[in-house]
């Protein structure tokens, strides 16, 4: 234990990191100032309105609005919500369905498995019918931008940011003794030749950290500007809500119960996942290739060129490769604005992203598990 607060302090003490985090701040503050005056105060004022009211629109919900003082705002409230009609008492997933197997329709394995994922998703539409979800409020016709610039734009930068300080801090442990060239005497001792795993752990347990570092000020000053008071108990399947993919438009059908306020903690908490799978990632590069900058360049290319390899497969319409490639940590950090949806041809089963993140952490694990075992023997008989 000893030997990983050691590796903390080397970590945490470098001003390199402290430089890159303070710059990663700066850049998420200019994002949220990019928010328009307007939005912010419609989404206030909708959120001092539901507080009041309470999420469910109803007939008691649009008497209580209309018994308000009447502000520009609340008469575009009211306008939107009037007549609102449960939509997923009528909505169809075989229009989705039928979109998706059409693209995949040269793999025949890729339409079956696109099938099988609406024709699952139809039971939790009735249950959204069941249970008046799409009937929340939430934010109103700000509802969408609102959501995908929280959990699409803003948190996609967060968990770049967290994964990137991830990668860099635990290349920068594992490469310290080359970098101050004095790996030749750590490894005369048993302990120095187990040191390496000592790094990889302190490194892992140092990447929620780093989210933490990034999430907490910028999702605070945003929160600042933002009164999410009223919207925290809104389903995230509200029918204002919704998703846009390959011009297709469809609700924001979601695999469980989601409010506001749970979808942000398993967004972060999945999100802390898939950091430590980037740090794993890094730890991997690192342990097989012995320069730090070399091992940087391997785990650079392996996040951009799978990026690549799945774009490259779409546009190939190799249907089988592509789902395959979207397990990889970048696809799913790509893809952080819908998770927990169905996520259109960038998943094949209800859960994907959750399912990819445990899936990337068990092979990358095992793998820097075994590449840690080659080169602690291999430094016993040198």
């Amino acid at each position: 234990m000893s030997l990983v607060v050691y590796e903390w302090r080397k970590l945490f003490l470098l001003p390199a990191l402290w430089a890159f985090l303070t710059l990663s701040l700066l850049f998420n503050a200019l994002l949220i100032c990019t928010l328009s005056e307007w939005d912010r105060a419609f989404f206030n004022d909708t959120s001092a309105d539901a507080a009041l009211l309470g999420q469910r629109v109803d007939q008691a919900f649009c008497n209580g609005l209309s018994s308000l003082p009447e502000t520009e705002n609340r008469t575009v409230l009211l306008q939107s919500v009037t007549g609102l009609e449960n939509i997923f008492e009528t909505y169809d997933t075989g229009i989705l369905k039928e979109f998706y197997t059409d693209v995949v329709e040269n793999s025949q394995a890729a339409v079956s498995w696109t099938a099988w994922k609406y024709d699952t998703l139809s039971s939790r539409v009735d249950h959204l019918a069941r249970t008046d979800a799409g009937m929340d409020v939430y934010a109103g016709p700000v509802t969408q931008g609102s959501h995908q610039f929280l959990f699409g734009t803003l948190m996609r930068s967060i968990l770049g940011e967290a994964g990137i300080a991830a990668m860099l801090g635990t290349l920068y442990l594992l490469g310290y003794e080359e970098m101050h060239q004095t790996e030749s005497l750590a490894c005369a001792s048993r302990t120095g030749r187990r040191l390496r795993r000592t790094k990889v752990l302190a490194s892992l347990a140092a990447s929620p950290v780093f989210l933490i570092l990034v999430a907490a000020p910028t999702l605070g000053l945003y929160f600042a500007r933002f009164d999410y008071g009223g919207v925290w108990s809104a389903s995230v399947s509200s029918q204002f809500n919704y998703l846009t993919d390959m011009l297709l438009t469809r609700p924001f059908l979601t695999w469980g119960d989601f409010t506001v306020a749970g979808y942000l903690a398993a967004v972060l908490a999945l999100g802390a996942a898939l950091t430590v799978a980037f740090s794993l990632l890094a730890a991997l590069c690192g342990v097989l290739v012995r320069s730090p900058y070399l091992a940087a360049l391997a785990a650079g290319i392996l996040c951009f060129g799978g990026l690549g390899l799945t774009s490259v497969l779409g546009n190939l319409k190799l249907w089988v490769g592509y789902a395959l490639s979207c397990f990889q940590p970048i696809v799913v950090w790509l893809c952080c604005g819908g998770w927990f949806t169905e996520l259109g041809l960038n998943a094949v089963l209800p859960w994907q992203e959750t399912i990819a993140v445990g899936a990337d952490l068990l092979l990358l694990g095992a793998g820097t598990a075994l590449a840690l075992r080659r080169f602690r023997r291999k430094d016993v008989l040198t």
